[in-house]
């Protein structure tokens, strides 16, 4: 069965990285998208900011996919606050990944995955999660290396 990447890119960055996720594995590929986009960097963070203050989740444009199918889900997203943005996880939370093998990648520009991938353990409690795969301006996973043992995960 093949892997699925399901993931989300504000600026482009984490959009680069899983269609290069998405040549050298051949795999189908899914982009997540909020409701209402959240323009500018500026603009992004102030309501990043002002929807985790209220408590508030966005919708997203893009519809739940059926992953019976596939065994390993890739899910990419840039660190937001150091995690996952708000309306992906909802995205997540409502998506069945139990019993699947989740490979997170995260981009940033400094901070690291570890926290988005304790989100993850925490909504996906019946998904393991492995290989998380951090691309960020302050440290770079090796990306081949990586590659190398996500092929031996398949």
């Amino acid at each position: 069965m093949s892997p699925m990447i399901l993931y989300y890119s504000k600026s482009g960055t984490t959009e680069k990285l899983a269609t290069r996720i998405q040549a050298d594995l051949g795999c189908n590929l899914l982009k997540v998208e909020p409701e209402n986009p959240y323009g500018n960097y500026i603009s992004a963070v102030i309501r990043f900011l002002w929807e985790s203050a209220k408590g508030v989740t966005p919708k997203t444009r893009t519809a739940v996919p059926n992953l019976k199918v596939h065994d390993i889900v890739l899910i990419g997203y840039p660190l937001w606050g150091g995690d996952i943005p708000p309306f992906f996880k909802a995205f997540l939370q409502s998506t069945d990944l139990s019993g699947k093998a989740i490979i997170p990648f995260a981009t940033s520009g400094g901070v690291g995955i570890e926290k988005s991938v304790g989100t993850l353990r925490s909504i996906c409690p019946n998904s393991k999660i492995i290989h998380p795969l951090h691309v960020g301006r302050m440290k770079q996973d090796n990306y081949d290396d990586w590659l190398s043992i996500v092929k031996k995960s398949e």
